[in-house]
């Protein structure tokens, strides 16, 4: 664990390159289970709450992470900053999102109403 975070303080470029691309991860593991189910049969017809909840935190956190890594990349913040930056943007954005989810759906629902017009 020293090691790891030795190597983030001396190249925070890591964490940068790992803001930008989790979105990409998380897409991949999760078509990948998408997989896995339909194989085994089990489809969802409707999204859950917990999908819808999981899948905001993964939207904001990857658009804001990689947004905030870099402007503190370039104002030179020494690494270990921006891994707590990093790490508490996250727990943030999932407190927000999951104390205020049915405010979040109902516009998430309205805005998809209005592209299917």
């Amino acid at each position: 664990m020293y090691e790891f975070l030795k190597t983030i303080d001396s190249n925070p470029e890591y964490l940068v390159m790992f803001a930008g691309f989790q979105g990409f991860g998380w897409l991949i593991l999760l078509l990948i289970s998408s997989l896995f189910f339909k194989i085994f049969g089990v489809v969802a017809t409707k999204i859950s709450p917990f999908s819808f909840v999981n899948t905001v935190i993964i939207m904001i956190g990857w658009l804001l992470g990689f947004v905030t890594q870099i402007l503190l990349f370039f104002m030179e913040v020494p690494g270990l900053k921006m891994l707590i930056i990093f790490v508490v943007m996250y727990f943030v954005i999932a407190a927000f999102t999951i104390s205020n989810r049915k405010a979040l759906r109902k516009q998430f629902d309205k805005i998809q109403d209005k592209a299917k017009i």
